[in-house]
């Protein structure tokens, strides 16, 4: 089964004291494939920064870029035009421009699950598949 991945798992996964912490732990499953993008690893790395641990920050970025079981995807210039276009059909609902990409390009690769706490994701048509439950 393949997976897109969002910038809310991967900061509830390493944020131990994050509320979603230990569903996103909890969420992978033997067989599933995992797809992210740059621009989800930009706003994870981003984040982090901003809030003040760029050294979590620095250890993702390190072992994301060195997974084997990760493919991060980099949006074309005709991914970013269609997200841009998404942006203007779901932007009103608080779907970020990021978010929007990302739909692109799970439709794109023809994904329908993702690994998000984000409700744009589902609003968007697609499955999540962690639970929101408290740690």
């Amino acid at each position: 089964m393949r997976v897109f991945v969002d910038t809310s798992y991967y900061v509830a996964r390493i944020m131990t004291r994050d509320q979603w912490h230990r569903a996103a732990l909890d969420a992978p499953k033997p067989g599933m494939i995992f797809f992210t993008s740059s621009l989800i690893i930009n706003e994870v790395v981003s984040l982090l920064q901003s809030r003040g641990y760029l050294s979590a920050a620095l250890l993702f970025l390190e072992r994301i870029r060195q997974s084997e079981e990760v493919q991060v995807v980099h949006p074309d210039p005709m991914l970013q035009a269609e997200g841009w276009d998404l942006f203007c059909r779901w932007g009103g609902g608080g779907a970020n421009a990021v978010d929007c990409v990302s739909f692109a390009m799970m439709g794109r690769l023809g994904i329908r699950k993702a690994f998000t706490f984000d409700g744009h994701f589902r609003s968007a048509g697609f499955q999540i598949l962690v639970p929101r439950t408290a740690r």
